[in-house]
């Protein structure tokens, strides 16, 4: 339907586009929506979007004091999510070991879109207190975090 929506729209002479990737793929990138019921929140709702991030080609001693006190920074290249670096990944790593050579690559992530209250308890389930959220594409949007426990 949404073709004859934009040919609409196009014929009261609005610029109109099709998105043929549908209405799930663009609450999963974390675009704007409007929904009826507001009550139910996303992930998308409660992110960090600014989490500590670095480069894979970026030194752990660089990043050592940064993961001292997030807990973790998230590997990136070019806004695309690659691994992420936590304290216990640098016992015995040279300072001058870049990034990539030991962070935990393709970490669990979940998309914008994903319903809050089931994701916070699939998170104290597994005693998790951040998830990432990425769009479809892998780009980085930001992280939900919990309290430690």
């Amino acid at each position: 339907m949404s073709p004859r929506a934009a040919w609409r729209l196009e014929r009261f002479g609005f610029a109109a586009y099709d998105y043929v990737a549908g209405k799930v793929d663009w609450m999963a990138a974390g675009l704007p929506t409007v929904r009826a019921d507001s009550s139910e929140r996303r992930a998308l709702d409660v992110i960090d979007p600014n989490p500590a991030t670095c480069t894979p080609d970026t030194a752990v001693g660089d990043v050592a004091p940064l993961i001292a006190l997030r807990g973790s920074v998230l590997v990136v290249h070019q806004g695309v999510l690659l691994g992420r670096l936590r304290g216990r990944q640098l016992a015995g790593v040279h300072p001058a070991t870049p990034v990539d050579h030991v962070m935990e690559p393709g970490p669990a992530t979940v998309r914008a879109n994903e319903p809050l209250d089931p994701l916070l308890g699939r998170m104290a389930a597994k005693n998790v207190d951040e998830m990432v959220v990425t769009a479809p594409d892998g780009q980085l949007l930001g992280v939900v975090r919990v309290a430690h426990r």
